[in-house]
C-alpha cells in the first residue's frame, strides 16, 4: 500500500484535493489472461492519483473493503471527503462502496458498461473481419508480388504509377490486420471504410486520366 502512504503525505496533492472539494474514488479490476489473480487499482478520478494497488485472488466484499482501507484512512487522518465512487458492475465492488459510503453518489464505469453491451456486436465484427482477411489477403499479396516484379522493369512514369498501386495494396493489408478495440472501434467496419476510400481514390485517378 505504498501508493496510499505517499498520497497521505503529499502536501501538494492534498492541497489540490482540498481545492477540488474532495476525491472521486475509482476502482478498476484488471485480470490477466492467465492466472487467478486480479490487479485492483484505486484512483482519485479528479486528479488521477493512484491511492491503492493490490493483487488479489478473491473479489469478495471483505477483500474489496480492505482494498479501500487506505481511502478510509485518508478520510480519517487527512479529512479527505469522498465525493463519489466509480466501480465495475461487479456485485462485491458495488456492495463494498455501498457499505463504506452509503450516502455518496455512485456510478458504474461507463467504459466497462459499454464494453459489456458491445460484446455481441464486437464478436460479429471480428468474425466478419476474419472472413474479409481470409478472402482478400491472398489476392493482395499476389498483386503486390506482381507489382514488385513489374516496377524495376517499367519506365519511370509507369513505375511511379505502379508504386502508388503498391502503396494502396499495402494500406489495405494493414487495414485487414488491424484489430478492433471495444467498445467503439470495429475492425471490419474500418477495413470496409478503407476499401471504399481506395475505390473512390482509384476512380478519381481513372477520371483524371494519364498525366
Amino acid at each position: 500500500m505504498r501508493a496510499s502512504s505517499e498520497a497521505k503525505d503529499d502536501m501538494e496533492w492534498l492541497a489540490q484535493v482540498k481545492k477540488n472539494g474532495g476525491i472521486i474514488v475509482s476502482v478498476d479490476g484488471i485480470q490477466p489472461e492467465k492466472g487467478n489473480e486480479t490487479v485492483y487499482l484505486v484512483r482519485d478520478a479528479l486528479t488521477g492519483r493512484l491511492l491503492a494497488a493490490e493483487n488479489v485472488t478473491s473479489s469478495e466484499t471483505a477483500v474489496m473493503k480492505a482494498l479501500l482501507g487506505p481511502v478510509v484512512a485518508l478520510e480519517v487522518e487527512r479529512k479527505v471527503k469522498v465525493l463519489g465512487t466509480i466501480t465495475d458492475a461487479q456485485e462485491s465492488e458495488l456492495r463494498a462502496v455501498e457499505e463504506l459510503w452509503p450516502e455518496v453518489p455512485h456510478q458504474v464505469c461507463q467504459f466497462h458498461a459499454l464494453r459489456d453491451a458491445s460484446q455481441g456486436a464486437y464478436a460479429a465484427d471480428k468474425k466478419i473481419k476474419t472472413a474479409m482477411r481470409k478472402q482478400l489477403q491472398p489476392k493482395l499479396r499476389a498483386v503486390r508480388q506482381q507489382l514488385k516484379k513489374q516496377i524495376p522493369q517499367a519506365q519511370p512514369e509507369e513505375a511511379e504509377q505502379l508504386a502508388v498501386l503498391d502503396d494502396y495494396a499495402a494500406g489495405l493489408v494493414t487495414a485487414l490486420n488491424t484489430d478492433g478495440l471495444q467498445p467503439f472501434t470495429y475492425a471490419a467496419v474500418e477495413a470496409a471504410q478503407a476499401l471504399d476510400e481506395v475505390e473512390a481514390s482509384l476512380q478519381r485517378l481513372e477520371k483524371r486520366g494519364p498525366r
